[in-house]
């Protein structure tokens, strides 16, 4: 892959591929990901909605709807599954909006972003809370080092929700303004991400602990991770080699 002319670093490896089919729930571990000009196909397709007053979930500021990261989703044979402890449906399930009513306590829905929701107060369509950069990847050596910040923690890659997880021995801070290649994909990382309440609270098999944004906010100017435009349209798929342009491009 042609990084505009630089000579190419093979600095680091795909780990790990995630995606999240429903914003706010649980994702899905993968072997490849499609990735387009909009991001990772399938990924944060469908949002989590309150049928009362139109709120999309926000599980890291809102404690109603914490509940969404005991709740995965993922994709089979082209259709989005919501799964609890007790059942499984796919997102057109009509009676899924009753499980899920049950699971939080009020009436919600998983319904696709950009589809149009109507209640008592009005119609209006749904759209995610913020604009999701194309590509999150956190770096297996920022985990290893924040583990050793907080030996107690369980410090775990599904807190940060990336869509790669790479091994590489740089750090974050040595990608931004770089082009990447990975696999058939070319892009450029653009920013560190900022972190949130999603990294602290409770999930399936992972405690709360509010020590693990603490230290991120004190030791990380708050970053973990960093965000990646797209340039050309690809596949990636675990183990693919990491190429990175040796100067910064603008």
């Amino acid at each position: 892959m042609d990084l505009g002319g630089d000579p190419i670093a093979v600095a680091a490896t795909v780990q790990a591929l995630w995606r999240y089919p429903v914003n706010s729930l649980l994702g899905e571990r993968v072997q490849t990901l499609s990735v387009t000009a909009d991001g990772v196909v399938g990924d944060r397709g469908h949002l989590l909605v309150d049928l009362a007053s139109g709120e999309i979930a926000a599980p890291e500021n809102v404690a109603r709807w914490r509940p969404a990261l005991q709740l995965d989703a993922r994709i089979a044979n082209g259709e989005v599954l919501v799964s609890s402890k007790s059942w499984s449906m796919r997102v057109d399930d009509s009676e899924l909006d009753i499980a899920l009513a049950d699971h939080f306590g009020f009436r919600c829905a998983i319904r696709r972003a950009g589809s149009r929701l109507c209640l008592s107060t009005g119609d209006f369509v749904l759209r995610p809370r913020y604009e999701a950069s194309p590509l999150h990847i956190v770096f297996g050596k920022s985990l290893h080092d924040l583990s050793e910040l907080l030996p107690e923690a369980v410090i775990d890659v599904r807190r940060f929700r990336p869509n790669i997880v790479v091994e590489t021995t740089a750090d974050e801070s040595d990608w931004i303004d770089r082009q990447i290649a990975l696999g058939s994909y070319l892009g450029k990382v653009v920013e560190k991400t900022k972190r949130c309440g999603m990294t602290m609270i409770a999930q399936t098999g992972l405690p709360e602990d509010p020590e693990i944004l603490r230290a991120i906010v004190k030791r990380r100017q708050r970053c973990f991770g960093v965000y990646a435009d797209v340039a050309s349209a690809g596949v990636i798929a675990i183990g693919d080699p990491i190429s990175v342009s040796q100067s910064h491009r603008v």
